[in-house]
């Protein structure tokens, strides 16, 4: 979550809609090979190229844009309501900023509904006593 920092209240929204914006859990048991406690590496220009990257994603009012490093400096957006069981390639080549996203719809989209509340448990039937 503490990507989100700084991100506009909408993408916040989108990405988190429950509102739950606690910090992130720190990695304590996280070690590097000479077995050093971990920390965080910041990404920058200058060593982007040297770690090995080969997906980039920028966070947009619109959407996210995916960024294929190892072919663009740019990418499509992925607007934010595009269907989560939409399918995805991951294809760094397909990744033009020219073109839409390779995304595709699924045939049949998640259809949220109700469930179907029981039907009412049958009256007791009473005797009724005449004198």
């Amino acid at each position: 979550m503490d990507l989100l920092d700084r991100a506009p209240d909408n993408v916040r929204e989108k990405l988190d809609p429950h509102g739950d914006r606690r910090p992130s859990a720190p990695f304590d048991n996280v070690f590097n090979a000479d077995g050093t406690p971990a920390k965080p590496i910041p990404v920058t220009d200058a060593n982007a190229d040297a770690m090995g990257l080969e997906w980039g994603y920028v966070l947009h009012n619109h959407g996210i844009e995916v960024i294929a490093l190892t072919w663009y400096d740019l990418g499509p957006i992925v607007p934010w309501d595009t269907d989560s069981l939409s399918r995805i390639s991951g294809t760094p080549s397909l990744w033009d900023p020219t073109r839409p996203a390779p995304v595709q719809a699924p045939d049949t989209p998640l259809k949220i509904t109700k469930p179907v509340a029981p039907a009412p448990a049958p009256g007791a039937t009473r005797s009724r006593i005449t004198r």
